[in-house]
């Protein structure tokens, strides 16, 4: 299990759009149309989607490949999943395997984030609250990524703007968000004719890359909010060994729960560790084995 904490960073980055089906190849030829010269106007043109986000539910098929070095080597699980998003930070993902429709369970909200696996190798129950790790760098599981991996970028609204940098990549603008260290935390590649994000590199203190999504396939959700079908994101540890989730989303249509409905479907609920072998808790940096 000591490769599973970084597979629950993987996961989280893709809690709002969980798939399957064909891996998401960047296509031969985009058009080129101009791009933005000032980062301020590039950050204010993608930033301006998280106003636009509208709640929704959606299915489809999770494809989920990870290296589990304490029993064979790959898993490969092919997950039909349901899945509900409450923006800007309230998400829930079931994903279903044989005869448990709750395999795998993907959930945030304001205050905490968790995830439930129960595949028959894997019994394991990780969370964390954000006021505790949402600035830690690499953990992936975050409402900020959730929004990314819609092709959201949210800006802090405490940022100047001056961690983050524009250059012109031939169809993209490539927005570059520099640490307090000054290294590289992330490149997003932004088409420049429809400025819809099209792929996000995450990096580690030493300027590797660590995670990449791609997504493609936009279907309008809403008015003015588009929400990528295909994702495809391999994330890759130090021994080289990469684990990846291949994404499709069938069915995606606007829905605003109940308020009763919402509480349940985005609340924690502590009782649900009982039923895990394993758990953990993220503090501190890291993750702290609870049982």
């Amino acid at each position: 299990m000591r490769r599973m904490p970084r597979l629950c960073r993987f996961l989280g980055a893709l809690l709002a759009a969980f798939a399957a089906g064909c891996a998401v190849q960047e296509p031969a030829t985009l058009p080129i149309c101009p791009g933005k010269t000032d980062v301020q106007d590039a950050l204010s043109a993608v930033g301006s989607r998280v106003g636009q986000a509208v709640a929704f539910r959606a299915s489809g098929q999770c494809r989920l490949a990870y290296y589990e070095p304490d029993d064979d080597g790959v898993k490969r699980h092919n997950l039909p999943i349901l899945l509900w998003f409450n923006p800007p930070s309230e998400v829930y993902m079931q994903g279903s395997i044989a005869v448990d429709p709750k395999a795998v369970i993907i959930g945030s909200n304001a205050e905490a984030f968790w995830l439930a696996l129960r595949p028959k190798e894997v019994s394991a129950y990780y969370w964390g609250a954000w006021d505790e790790a949402q600035n830690v760098e690499g953990l992936m599981v975050s409402p900020q990524v959730v929004l990314e991996a819609f092709g959201i970028v949210h800006r802090d609204s405490r940022a100047d703007g001056n961690d983050w940098a524009l250059s012109n990549e031939g169809p993209y603008d490539v927005l570059i968000q520099h640490g307090e260290a000054g290294h590289i935390l992330k490149r997003v590649y932004i088409h420049t004719c429809d400025y819809l994000v099209r792929k996000i590199e995450y990096f580690d203190a030493e300027g590797r890359v660590i995670a990449v999504a791609q997504l493609d396939g936009y279907q309008t959700v809403g008015e003015g909010f588009e929400v990528p079908t295909n994702i495809f994101v391999s994330a890759t540890a130090p021994d080289g060994r990469e684990d990846t989730i291949d994404i499709k989303l069938q069915s995606i249509s606007a829905r605003q729960l109940s308020e009763q409905a919402r509480r349940q479907v985005f609340t924690r609920d502590p009782k649900d560790m009982e039923r895990f072998e394993q758990v953990y808790r993220y503090r501190d940096g890291g993750w702290v084995s609870e049982r």
